[in-house]
């Protein structure tokens, strides 16, 4: 995922403030010898918001460093903080921390930080040494609002370079959803996002001209229902043209059938196929034809199901739902809950 200057170093300075907070929790607490209950829970906050960031913005290192970190809290919380040797986890914490902040730095620049064989080869022995049992389950969740900064962003970065406004916003739960899924889904999300505000949203001055406001809107819906995620993202700004949408990819020879066997839910999803484009020119944001095709392929790959819906006279919505088990909703229950 390339990522703006701008998120990125919002992302460092964030890590590196909590990061800070780390090192007084352990300065102190090495003083005495060992971690107490207040200090164990600020450093699972610590290593979930930065866990939480890192996967988002595809830091796999530090999300991987924090992961683990944010388990063996999690075992402490729920354990005791004597159930685990105290020298040992405080030697932990202080290489953790050397290690995160040599990542933070060293990213951008492509370098790999010193102690990095060392503190995942700590990290791992000591993990293994540790039965989590149940106690893994709801770390590996990760908030839907993880979901914001980069969409946040790429929306405004869109609008900078193609003079259009629009707000982004977001209606749902509290929700907690497996990380392996906020990996997978990043991308496709930022795809659609990217193609609301190309091909969605019209400049400011054909909006008033339309009799609408200056200023479009991309809503972000998510939620569960019935073991089923489901995230819709809809736009206010023009609606699919099924006729042109048909004859372009006539003319690109991606039909599978007869132009006239087409249902217009049929047509809106060949916008999904690979080397569709209604473009005549190929842009920064889109013209390639690829991009959507990586929202289906996901959704598929993913067990999931994939609706477009073109409004009457404005915009259109992607949905996308996926199925979800029975442990991650108790997981994502119990992370509201202790939230």
């Amino acid at each position: 995922m390339q990522l703006s200057s701008d998120l990125f170093k919002a992302y460092i300075e964030d890590a590196t403030v909590l990061l800070n907070e780390m090192d007084l929790i352990l300065k102190k607490r090495n003083s005495m010898g060992r971690l107490d209950s207040e200090s164990v829970d600020a450093l699972f906050r610590i290593f979930h918001t930065i866990k939480a960031s890192a996967v988002v913005l595809d830091d796999a290192k530090t999300a991987d460093v924090a992961y683990k970190l944010e388990n063996i809290m999690s075992y402490l919380r729920k354990h005791g903080v004597n159930s685990l040797p105290s020298k040992k986890v405080l030697s932990i914490l202080f290489d953790s921390e050397y290690f995160l902040r040599a990542q933070l730095g060293s990213v951008a620049a492509s370098k790999v930080p010193s102690k990095e064989a060392k503190i995942f080869g700590e990290l791992r022995e000591f993990a293994e040494e540790i039965d989590f049992a149940d106690d893994s389950p709801i770390e590996l969740m990760v908030s839907f609002d993880a979901f914001r900064p980069i969409l946040e962003n790429v929306t405004k970065e869109m609008c900078e370079e193609l003079d259009k406004e629009v707000a982004l916003t977001f209606d749902g739960d509290n929700l907690y959803i497996d990380r392996t899924l906020v990996t997978r889904l990043a991308g496709p999300l930022t795809q659609i996002v990217r193609n609301a505000v190309d091909h969605g949203i019209e400049s400011p001055d054909e909006r008033e001209k339309l009799g609408k406001p200056r200023c479009g809107t991309i809503s972000i819906n998510y939620g569960l229902e019935d073991n089923i995620l489901f995230i819709t993202i809809s736009n206010d700004g023009e609606k699919l043209h099924l006729k042109k949408i048909l004859r372009k990819a006539d003319s690109l020879n991606i039909l599978k059938k007869p132009r006239d066997q087409y249902s217009p839910n049929e047509i809106a999803a060949l916008i999904m196929e690979r080397g569709f484009t209604t473009k005549e020119h190929v842009g920064k944001w889109s013209g390639r034809g690829v991009g959507m095709d990586i929202v289906k392929s996901t959704a598929q790959d993913l067990g999931g199901n994939l609706l477009i819906s073109s409004g009457e006279t404005q915009g259109f919505s992607i949905t996308l739902t996926f199925p979800v088990d029975e442990q991650s909703q108790r997981a994502s229950i119990k992370e509201r809950i202790k939230k």
